[in-house]
């Protein structure tokens, strides 16, 4: 049996979360997707919005991309720009680079 436990190992965790949605998330392999959604970011050359990604890394579930984003930029290894592309909703998605 599994114990709640917010000790701030990541991937991090609501405290309402399930205990099993915790344990199902400290399993994931997150280096593999960041590395994944990184080198598919270097791949492009240029800028590319989140959605773009998702489109170009089917292996990946939308929320795990985004999720991957958001680490690498915390990470310091990817950088949001002034640059918006317009989304199939109409709406202004950030463009993303790498870091040098």
């Amino acid at each position: 049996m599994s114990i709640l436990a917010l000790d701030g190992v990541n991937p991090r965790s609501r405290s309402t979360d399930p205990v099993t949605s915790v344990d199902a998330g400290r399993r994931a392999d997150l280096s593999r997707s960041q590395t994944v959604v990184l080198a598919a970011m270097r791949a492009r050359g240029t800028g590319v919005t989140q959605f773009e990604l998702e489109q170009y890394l089917p292996g990946l579930s939308p929320s795990r991309v985004r999720s991957a984003v958001s680490e690498l930029a915390e990470q310091g290894l990817v950088l949001a720009t002034e640059e918006t592309r317009e989304t199939r909703y109409g709406r202004q998605a950030r463009v993303w680079i790498t870091a040098a």
